[in-house]
């Protein structure tokens, strides 16, 4: 067969995707050869693949996706410091563990008690406790107190008088965490701040001269501290939102 026969052939296999998902790589082929006795080549060629309603081919591109656990069928419980006054506690309870509760306190053990967390606060030395459900298993605590050591407990407590548990049963304890601190460092505070201007690579130096504050355990005035900071400077302090600027 001539070249160009063999091309109008190639160009005519063209494989096509219809809306019901056959797959079709034939037609009707009518070509003519560049001889001086013209002959006629004609040839079908067809070939069906169905497709599974199940899968589908978008642009060859496969899609994959994942999704965290609902239940890790593990006991534990961990904290986590979500900000200075803010801890994060999430927890869970194995399979294997609820069924020995259960045999060892009766099958109505988990209607007659209610899950609670106990928060410790070890550098202050003080606890307190928060009624959580048995539909979570995640939970945001607000705490006084930053700059502190705290450990929470996971543990049920009895509901009724039909309990048989004891007063405080504990099911798992936390990791110790140190919460941040929520007040600005004074450390290596003095009265000059230095700053380095990137375009022409020089060093200013300004008197912010704010030694007394070192005294201070907390700042509550944050504009005072940034309009001290910034003296001097063409800044409209009374449009900026303070409570979103840095002030630790």
């Amino acid at each position: 067969m001539p070249q160009k026969a063999k091309d109008e052939v190639n160009l005519i296999k063209e494989k096509v995707i219809n809306e019901k998902g056959t797959y079709k790589s034939a037609s009707t082929v009518n070509t003519k050869t560049t001889n001086k006795s013209s002959k006629s080549l004609k040839s079908k060629e067809t070939t069906t693949y169905k497709l599974s309603s199940n899968n589908k081919v978008i642009n060859d591109t496969i899609i994959e996706y994942y999704d965290l656990p609902l239940h890790y069928n593990k006991t534990f419980v961990k904290i986590l410091s979500q900000s200075p006054t803010t801890l994060f506690v999430y927890w869970d309870i194995s399979d294997e563990d609820k069924e020995n509760y259960i045999k060892q306190y009766g099958e109505f053990f988990f209607n007659d008690t209610k899950p609670i967390l106990v928060v410790h606060n070890n550098t202050k030395n003080y606890s307190f406790e928060v009624d959580i459900n048995d539909f979570a298993n995640s939970w945001y605590i607000h705490v006084l107190d930053s700059d502190c050591d705290y450990s929470v407990e996971l543990g049920r407590r009895p509901i009724n008088e039909y309990a048989k548990s004891p007063d405080f049963l504990q099911i798992s304890t936390s990791n110790d965490i140190k919460s941040p601190n929520d007040h600005i460092l004074f450390d290596t505070l003095n009265d000059n701040i230095y700053f380095r201007n990137i375009k022409t690579n020089t060093t200013s130096k300004k008197d912010i001269s704010l030694s007394s504050l070192s005294r201070v355990s907390k700042i509550y005035n944050v504009k005072h501290f940034y309009e001290n900071m910034y003296k001097g400077e063409c800044i409209d302090f009374n449009r900026l939102d303070f409570n979103r600027l840095p002030s630790s």
